[in-house]
Formats: structure tokens, C-alpha cells, sequence
């Protein structure tokens, strides 16, 4: 089966897999993980519009070589930006991980379920 082709068995009726109560945990932290995310780096946005908007003319002020306090301000966006997606990545491992683990290990203890036709 190739990994683009949709799966060919339905789960049973009845069956509601975004629902289930176990996968809750899951779903808070990530959540919760997500929210910091788009909190961070919309402030960090948020900062860099209102500064270019209301300080214009210092914006355009050459600091260090060459480079100018908007450039600066962007690099520390970008920078910014790409310090809290690692985060993420790294928090989604150590806490959503252990998640996922115990639902595996609950799968594998009562096992994969009834067969399917």
C-alpha cells in the first residue's frame, strides 16, 4: 500500500476516534503548547509593526555597518520566530510524546481491537 493511498477500511460504526476521552490529555497540552507558540511570535510581530508604524524615521537609522534598526528588528523576528519553533518541537517531544506512549502501551496491553472485514 502506498503511503498516498487512503486507508481502505472504515473503523466500525459507532466508533467516534476524535472523540475518545483518552486522547483529551493530548489534545490540552498540545493545545496549550500551540497557544504559547502563536503568543510569542505574534507579540514579537505585534512589536515590530508598531515600532515600524510610530518610529519611522528610526527605523531607517544605520546602526552597526551598514545595517539599520528595521533590519535588526526583522533578523530579531526571525530569529525569534525560529527559537520558538525548535522550542515547540522539543516541548511537543517531551510532553505530548509521553502521551502518545501510554495510548500505545494501552493499545498494546488490551490489544488492536476487533477484526475488521
Amino acid at each position: 500500500m502506498s503511503l498516498f493511498e487512503p486507508a481502505r477500511q472504515d473503523p466500525p460504526p459507532g466508533t467516534d476516534l476524535h472523540g475518545h476521552p483518552a486522547h483529551e490529555p493530548l489534545r490540552r497540552t498540545a493545545r496549550r503548547l500551540r497557544r504559547r507558540l502563536l503568543a510569542v511570535n505574534g507579540v514579537t510581530a505585534l512589536a515590530v509593526f508598531l515600532l515600524a508604524h510610530t518610529a519611522k524615521q528610526s527605523m531607517a537609522t544605520p546602526l552597526l555597518s551598514g545595517c539599520t534598526l528595521g533590519m535588526l528588528l526583522l533578523g530579531g523576528q526571525a530569529a525569534t520566530m525560529l527559537v520558538s519553533a525548535v522550542g515547540y518541537d522539543r516541548a511537543c517531544a517531551a510532553r505530548c510524546d509521553r502521551h502518545v506512549d501510554a495510548m500505545v502501551s494501552a493499545t498494546r496491553q488490551h490489544g488492536p481491537g476487533p477484526a475488521r472485514p
